[in-house]
């Protein structure tokens, strides 16, 4: 037991499932983010990047409410996806003051590579898991997410577009 399980009625900080994951959400981020590196993005700024390929047009907002991080975040990210031209701006057809992103064919090429990058470290990190294991974690995993954030509801525009852009 850790030096630690004789704080507060036997709990266990390193041996806790909330410190294992955060300690493998760290070592996994560390490896994702070697890997794409010289791409010039963030694993994030890559998540964005591969949402916007796979929904279309979405706000900062839309982002930011969809995968749960800050606006501040994301229009940070969105700032360097703009400034390394893998996404394009443009003004929302009904709603003119709201600003949508786009992926450009720049920022597409971006998400194959770095999508590929990210499949090779999946297959890493699944490789060391016993069969089934990956597809176990992945479902408990999808439960405390949908416990803990209380939906599952797939990313949407808050200001939907009429016609087509």
């Amino acid at each position: 037991m850790s030096a630690t399980s004789d704080n507060q009625g036997g709990f266990s900080w390193e041996d806790g499932l909330p410190y294992i994951l955060w300690r493998t959400q760290n070592a996994v981020h560390r490896c994702l983010q070697d890997a794409i590196k010289d791409l010039g993005v963030t694993v994030t700024q890559l998540g964005l990047a591969v949402h916007l390929h796979k929904l279309g047009p979405l706000s900062a907002s839309d982002l930011a409410r969809g995968i749960h991080i800050t606006p501040q975040s994301v229009a940070t990210a969105l700032a360097r996806l703009d400034a390394i031209g893998w996404v394009d701006r443009q003004p929302h057809p009904v709603h003119g003051r709201v600003v949508l992103f786009n992926i450009s064919e720049r920022g597409l090429d971006g998400v194959r590579e770095g999508s590929a990058r990210m499949a090779a470290v999946t297959e890493r990190v699944t490789g060391v898991m016993s069969d089934g294991g990956a597809e176990a974690v992945v479902r408990e995993l999808r439960r405390v997410l949908l416990e803990l954030e209380g939906s599952d509801r797939p990313m949407e525009l808050l200001w939907p577009i009429r016609n087509t852009l």
